[in-house]
């Protein structure tokens, strides 16, 4: 009878034991990375009463007969099957899918436990922790090679929030792209650019100019020749300088006046505005011009006719000095490329046409020097200089009345700067109906300082590309390279271009760069046949940083996968460089395998770090340490540290966690079943004892 009240207790406790499993994983419903646990009972030993007997002769055998003395638990294991996913949008929150376990520690190495909860975060020294503080172990990266050497011993995960890298200097330039190949070069006015745009052996082509832009200027591409108006010229039939033609239809009003009968002719509206006491002609140039022996103020000229009026506008209300002259805008009897210049702040004006042919003419001050009225030719950019330099200076004079000199400078830009004891004071608007061509002369304009003005840079056949480049500060220098067609072989087909690279001064400093120039050939049909050694251009920046070489890599030769020069136009297709400013890290992100990169703000990304797994032969005989940790045993064999997605361990999946495994249905159901259990054994101890009680009540 004994025996059924110890059988009953034995399965009140374990069904108090079953119900304890179950309340702990309903608990555990919402713990990250949390593993069910699941029980198993077995019987305790029966009390045998007789044992079993073999078959003897006509006798059989007989069973053992035993008697049962309750249950037992038999062992408590984990479901280590895969929980959920659950995204979090933060980076550092890690999941593990499939095998394994991350490795953390609390001292340094000392000591290691396990976990699949990822909800990992930085603290305040740059560790990758978990919620109590164990540091997450890995492997870090190489500080100069951003290598990970998984071979080596795992360590603590640690980034320093703050980190930086060095600027990265640039060794290597690399470009492709296309030269022009339309542009006609005429090799006997231009044979080098260095970058100087005049040479000792001629001057440069003005249908080969382009502006700072890279646009073609275009001078020289109209069907005509300029000429410019003659006296005997009807007025309607004359052109001003950007080719519009006057028309029939116009008026003239003088101080208030319109002039009635309408002069026909160049001459005669050229006498309707000389007011008493001047005289008016019509200079070599094209325009009217009005002199005074005593010093006279013009009257108010207009006209109906805006083009009449632009040409006249330089006219109107001004004075003349005595013994002085003024001019109008130039009169053309065909339109043309023209440019009309002023040295004498805008009272008179000299005409430079494009083509060839003779001028010549004007009045020249007695006192400056100065040409006015003039007409000049010019088909290269060394004649409009030739041409400007013989209009400012008086070269025939006795003493020579020198008044300014003109150059073109390094940079391809016009120069006019006076002389020692020049009257040249100030330069008038510059006019052209070539509006590159204008826009580029027209800095020009102005009051003359001692230093000379400076018109725009001209630029010869060029094409301007810029990188950036980065010295080893990590500045960042911006190189402009140009290219020039300087040369045509017709006996290989064979064109030249040539190459200079340039670097603007940055504050005090002025950069120097060595081989900074070089020759670039090219077959007709448009290959890259040649280059001229060395391509290496060596940048000393003068500003406290090292002096570095720059290779340059314009494409194989034989070849179309650098430049190329085909009949398109100039662009650039590829331009890299391998250098970068420093940087400090503004984020992270983790891959599959675990590894973790830093995103840069010089938008560099380089490998930091790597997460570490662990894998063991026997899961179940891990041992649960609380705070989601386990510890290894004896029967979970020795860790076997990998890396994600390696042998039998999972991969990491960033920005998410494992949810716990538990499932609410089994356990209710297995909550049913326990209290069933307990309620049934219960029994069993009620029943055991009524058969007590009624044993002791025998009289």
């Amino acid at each position: 009878m004994m025996r059924s009240l110890w059988s009953g207790v034995s399965g009140l406790q374990t069904s108090q034991d079953f119900m304890d499993v179950v309340g702990n994983n309903v608990a555990n419903v919402n713990t990250v990375g949390y593993k069910a646990s699941q029980i198993n009972f077995s019987d305790v030993l029966a009390q045998t009463l007789s044992g079993a007997t073999g078959p003897q002769g006509a006798l059989g055998g007989m069973n053992p007969m035993q008697i049962g003395l309750g249950t037992q638990v038999a062992s408590t294991s984990k479901n280590f099957s895969q929980g959920s996913l659950q995204t979090t949008n933060v980076t550092t929150n890690l999941a593990i899918q499939g095998n394994g376990f991350f490795i953390v520690s609390p001292d340094n190495g000392n000591t290691y436990s396990y976990t699949r909860a990822g909800d990992f975060t930085f603290d305040a020294k740059g560790n990758l922790v978990t919620p109590t503080g164990d540091v997450v172990q890995g492997w870090l990266a190489n500080n100069t090679t951003h290598l990970i050497n998984t071979a080596s011993t795992i360590q603590g995960i640690n980034i320093p929030q703050n980190m930086t890298v060095p600027a990265g200097v640039t060794k290597n330039v690399s470009m492709s792209g296309n030269l022009d190949g339309g542009q006609t070069v005429q090799t006997s006015e231009l044979t080098a650019i260095t970058p100087s745009l005049e040479n000792s052996t001629g001057a440069i082509n003005m249908n080969s100019i382009y502006n700072s832009n890279g646009n073609l200027i275009g001078v020289g591409q109209t069907t005509a020749t300029a000429a410019v108006g003659a006296g005997s010229d009807t007025v309607s039939g004359l052109y001003d300088i950007n080719g519009n033609q006057i028309g029939s239809n116009w008026t003239v009003t003088v101080g208030g006046t319109t002039l009635t009968p309408t002069p026909a002719t160049l001459s005669d509206l050229a006498n309707a505005l000389a007011p008493s006491g001047t005289t008016a002609t019509i200079t070599p140039g094209g325009e009217i011009q009005i002199s005074s022996t005593g010093g006279t103020t013009l009257p108010t000229i207009t006209s109906s006719n805006p083009v009449l009026n632009g040409i006249l506008s330089n006219l109107s209300g001004k004075t003349i000095p005595a013994g002085g002259t003024i001019t109008s805008l130039p009169f053309f009897s065909t339109p043309g490329d023209t440019v009309a210049m002023s040295f004498d702040g805008g009272a008179n004006y000299n005409t430079y046409i494009y083509g060839s042919g003779t001028g010549g003419g004007g009045t020249r001050n007695s006192t400056t020097g100065i040409m006015s009225g003039n007409v000049q030719y010019f088909t290269t950019l060394d004649d409009l200089k030739s041409d400007i330099n013989t209009d400012i200076n008086d070269n025939s004079a006795t003493p020579p009345i020198n008044n300014a000199t003109v150059t073109l400078n390094s940079s391809g830009e016009m120069q006019i700067v006076p002389t020692t004891g020049s009257n040249l004071s100030s330069i008038g608007p510059v006019y052209s109906n070539n509006s590159n061509l204008a826009t580029i002369l027209g800095t020009l304009s102005g009051q003359v300082q001692q230093t000379g003005s400076t018109s725009q840079p001209f630029m010869a056949d060029t094409y301007s590309t810029s990188v950036a480049v980065y010295d080893s500060l990590g500045n960042k220098h911006d190189v402009t390279f140009n290219f020039a067609k300087t040369n045509y072989n017709p006996s290989t087909n064979h064109t030249q271009w040539e190459w200079y690279a340039t670097a603007p001064s940055s504050g005090s400093s002025t950069p120097t760069l060595t081989n900074a120039s070089g020759q670039i050939t090219f077959d007709s049909t448009g290959k890259l046949v040649g280059l001229t050694p060395p391509l290496a251009i060596t940048a000393n920046w003068n500003n406290g940083t090292s002096q570095q070489v720059v290779n340059l890599h314009f494409g194989d030769l034989n070849t179309f996968d650098g430049l190329t020069q085909f009949s398109l136009p100039s662009q650039t297709s590829s331009l890299t460089q391998d250098g970068y400013a420093g940087g400090s890290l503004q984020n992270i992100i983790v891959n599959q395998n675990g590894v973790i990169s830093g995103m840069f703000s010089n938008g560099k990304s380089y490998a930091l770090g790597q997460v570490s797994l662990a894998t063991f032969n026997n899961n179940d005989g891990l041992l649960s340490e609380g705070n989601s940790l386990f510890e290894a045993t004896a029967n979970s064999g020795t860790p076997i540290v990998t890396t994600a997605g390696t042998g039998t361990a999972g991969t990491v999946i960033p920005s998410e966690l494992e949810e716990s495994n538990v499932d609410l249905g089994t356990e209710f159901t297995n909550m049913i079943i326990a209290e069933r259990a307990y309620q049934a054994n219960a029994r069993t101890l009620s029943t055991s004892d009524t058969m007590l009680q009624s044993l002791l009540n025998i009289q």
